[in-house]
C-alpha cells in the first residue's frame, strides 16, 4: 500500500514537471516570436526608411551637371617626385597681415600681390602698403558673399611699360599703376566674349606685342563655386585674348576642363594653360606650322595644377591645389566616370566640407621645355606649405603664393 502510495505520488511530480516544461516551452516560443516580430518591423522600418530617403535624394536638385570623363591613374611618387621637406622648411612671411596672397610679382625690392578682401598690395622692405582696390570697399570684403563687388585679384604680371596687369575673378583685367595706384580698365566682365559673358577670370600675361592673353575658367561658375567646377567637370574653360590697337575679343581654344594658370613660353612659340580637373597643362601653338592648335605638354600630373610661372631656367614652376598619387585614394580620380556619384556628393557636401576633405600636402613642380617633371619640393606635413597657387623665382629664392593662407611663403632653393 506505502509503495502503491509512493508510485502515486511520484507520478504526480512527473506531471507537474511535464506541465511546467510546456509552459516554459510556449513562453519561450513567444519570446521568439515576439523578437521575430521586433526584427520584422525593424527590417520593414530600414527598408521604408531608404526607399523615402533614396526618393528625397532623388528628387532633391543638385547644383552641378556633371559628365563622365577619365583621368589615367595617378602616377608613382619615385625619381623627381619622391617626397622631400623643402616645403616644410619654407618661412611663413608677413603672417596675419594678408589673407589669400594668390598670384606674385616681383620688380626690383617690390613685391605685388592680390588678396582674399579685393586690395592690391605692395610690399617693400618688409612693410605692406594698400596699392588699389578694383572693386568697391566694404567692411564684409573678403567674404562669400561680397566678394562678387569687392572682387578678388587673381592673377597678375608687369607689362612691358612696368603696369601691373591683373586678372579680378569677377570684374575683368585692369592695369594698375604702382608708383600712383591709378586703376586703368582694360576689359570688362560685362563685356560679351566670343558670344559668352565670361564668368571666372583666372591669369594674365601680355605678349610681345602688346596682345593680353587671359583665362576665363568657366562661363558657368565663379569663383565662389570653383568645387562645383571641379566636381562637375564643366568644360567651358576658354584661352582668350585681346588686341588693344584694334579692340578685338577671340576665343583661341575652348573646351576646357577648369581652365587656369599660364605662361607664354621663352621663346614665344607657344602659350601653356593649365586644365585644373583633368590634372594637366595644354599648349596653344602661336607660331611654327601648328599655329592655332592645341595639343598636351604635361599630362597625369601629380596635382591640380594652378599657376605657372617661368623660370630663368626656361623651366615652369607649377603650383599644386592638391595632390593625387598612386598609393593614395583620390576622391576626384574615383568619381570621375561617374557624374550620378558626383551629383550625390554635391547634394549632401558642402564646399566647405570638401575643402576640408582636400589632402594637406604641399607640392610645387618644375617642367622642363619638354613637359618633363625635373624637380619637385614638398611639404608632406601640409603644416607650413598645405597648398601652392603659385611660385616665383628670383636669385635663389621662391615666394609662394595661396588663395587661403594668411601669409607668403618663402623658401631658400640652395639651403642645404
Amino acid at each position: 500500500m506505502d509503495e502503491m502510495v509512493r508510485r502515486r505520488r511520484g507520478g504526480g511530480e512527473d506531471s507537474s514537471a511535464t506541465v511546467d516544461d510546456f509552459k516554459e516551452e510556449k513562453r519561450d516560443a513567444e519570446l521568439v516570436a515576439r523578437s521575430s516580430q521586433g526584427w520584422s518591423v525593424f527590417f520593414i522600418a530600414f527598408t521604408v526608411a531608404g526607399v523615402l530617403l533614396t526618393c528625397i535624394l532623388a528628387l532633391l536638385p543638385s547644383p552641378i551637371e556633371p559628365v563622365a570623363y577619365s583621368l589615367p591613374s595617378p602616377p608613382a611618387w619615385t625619381g623627381p617626385l619622391e617626397p622631400n621637406d623643402k616645403l616644410t622648411q619654407a618661412e611663413r612671411v608677413f603672417e596675419n597681415q594678408l589673407k589669400g596672397p594668390e598670384s606674385i610679382v616681383r620688380d626690383g625690392n617690390y613685391i605685388y600681390t592680390g588678396t582674399a578682401d579685393g586690395r592690391i598690395i605692395s610690399i617693400y622692405k618688409g612693410k605692406i602698403s594698400p596699392l588699389a582696390r578694383l572693386g568697391g570697399k566694404g567692411k564684409n570684403c573678403g567674404s562669400f558673399d561680397a566678394e562678387p563687388t569687392c572682387g578678388r585679384p587673381l592673377g597678375m604680371r608687369l607689362d612691358h611699360e612696368g603696369y601691373l596687369l591683373v586678372a579680378d575673378a569677377y570684374l575683368g583685367i585692369f592695369k594698375v599703376n604702382v608708383a600712383t595706384g591709378d586703376v586703368h580698365d582694360v576689359l570688362s566682365s560685362q563685356t560679351p566674349m566670343a558670344g559668352q559673358l565670361p564668368k571666372f577670370f583666372n591669369d594674365v600675361e601680355e605678349g610681345l606685342d602688346g596682345t593680353i592673353y587671359f583665362t576665363d575658367s568657366s562661363t558657368r561658375w565663379d569663383r565662389r563655386h570653383n568645387r562645383y567646377c571641379l566636381l562637375e567637370a564643366d568644360m567651358s574653360g576658354r584661352l582668350l585674348s585681346y588686341d588693344p590697337n584694334t579692340m578685338h575679343i577671340k576665343e583661341l581654344a575652348g573646351g576646357f576642363a577648369f581652365a587656369n594658370g599660364l605662361a607664354i613660353s621663352s621663346d614665344k612659340s607657344h602659350i601653356l594653360v593649365a586644365e585644373t580637373t583633368k590634372a594637366r597643362i595644354m599648349r596653344y601653338h602661336l607660331t611654327g606650322p601648328q599655329k592655332g592648335e592645341t595639343d598636351v605638354f604635361a599630362d597625369n600630373l601629380p596635382g591640380w595644377p594652378d599657376n605657372i610661372r617661368r623660370s630663368g631656367r626656361g623651366t615652369y614652376w607649377v603650383g599644386m591645389a592638391s595632390i593625387r598619387r598612386a598609393d593614395q585614394f583620390s576622391l576626384l580620380d574615383f568619381a570621375a566616370p561617374y557624374p550620378l556619384l558626383r551629383s550625390l556628393i554635391a547634394k549632401l557636401v558642402s564646399q566647405e566640407t570638401m575643402m576640408s576633405l582636400i589632402p594637406k600636402h604641399g607640392l610645387l613642380v618644375e617642367l622642363n621645355k619638354d613637359g618633363q617633371i625635373v624637380r619637385t619640393l614638398h611639404d608632406p606635413t601640409g603644416k607650413q606649405v598645405p597648398a601652392v597657387s603659385e611660385a616665383e623665382e628670383k636669385d635663389g629664392v621662391l615666394y609662394l603664393g595661396s588663395y587661403y593662407l594668411p601669409y607668403l611663403s618663402r623658401v631658400y632653393l640652395n639651403k642645404k
